[in-house]
């Protein structure tokens, strides 16, 4: 090990403290090194180009189950049930014909099951959920040590196209626009907070400030694209708010929900 007196000093306090497993992983977590950004300089570089002294943070992106929650979580759409049988998410309607023995119809659930965590999903192994499937996520055959991870088109398809990643950025649209005072910039902030854990940047802010337009003159002039835009997923829109006003911050939410600082870590 490269640092035996850290790894003593870990040893002892995990017994000190009468083994109790959450409290070593909240000490983990919150510690300095774990929290470091993954960003590189050029000292770094020079000096601990493998990083064997933990000067930097890991960058990966997040496994397909957390980002699933992730966006329910940020919708304020994630169900914290625990427990119970397995939940059917959004699927296509006939995605387990070819291979159904039996089991050929896909019945989709409905209500608070389909916000459910990722873990409760129900999981076919001839036909898994493309969607986690497209994220590198174990086909539960056999034992995973370690997950593989790729970068492909397909994953910004399911973040931009999926029924579950639609639906949680208009259910995020609609809370902002309906709990949230203040003009555009201030909505886009509470919108990065909410995603980003930070504030956007001022070069950040024009760049969104002028998409939101071309937006609001796309639905505005297309009610019927507002229309099947929120009638994506099951929760109800809220019909206070303008249609082409709410599509447009849907596909605002959708933008920042696809953003590389989104998606990892």
């Amino acid at each position: 090990p490269t640092h035996p007196e850290l790894l003593d000093w870990l040893a002892v306090e995990f017994r000190e403290s009468g083994w109790d497993v959450k409290r070593f992983y909240k000490l983990l977590v919150t510690s300095a090194a774990y929290r470091q950004a993954a960003l590189i300089t050029q000292e770094k570089i020079e000096k601990d180009r493998d990083n064997s002294l933990l000067s930097r943070g890991p960058r990966f992106r997040m496994d397909a189950e957390m980002i699933r929650d992730y966006a329910l979580a940020a919708s304020s759409t994630l169900s914290p049930r625990m427990g119970g049988p397995g939940t059917m998410p959004y699927q296509p309607e006939n995605v387990w014909e070819v291979v159904g023995m039996g089991t050929e119809k896909y019945a989709q659930d409905k209500g608070e099951n389909l916000y459910r965590r990722t873990l409760y999903n129900f999981w076919k192994r001839m036909a898994p959920p493309a969607s986690m499937d497209i994220f590198n996520a174990p086909s539960r055959e056999v034992s995973c040590v370690r997950r593989d991870r790729t970068n492909t088109p397909l994953q910004a398809l399911v973040t931009m196209n999926d029924p579950q990643f639609i639906e949680a950025a208009r259910n995020l649209a609609q809370r902002t626009l309906s709990n949230v005072k203040g003009d555009d910039s201030v909505k886009l902030n509470t919108i990065a907070e909410r995603l980003l854990a930070r504030p956007l940047h001022a070069n950040e802010l024009p760049i969104l400030q002028t998409s939101l337009t071309e937006l609001r003159a796309h639905y505005g002039a297309s009610i019927a694209d507002a229309d099947a835009l929120l009638k994506v997923g099951e929760t109800t829109m809220d019909s206070k708010l303008p249609k082409s006003e709410l599509a447009a911050w849907t596909m605002v939410c959708n933008q920042f929900m696809n953003l590389d600082e989104v998606l990892n870590k």
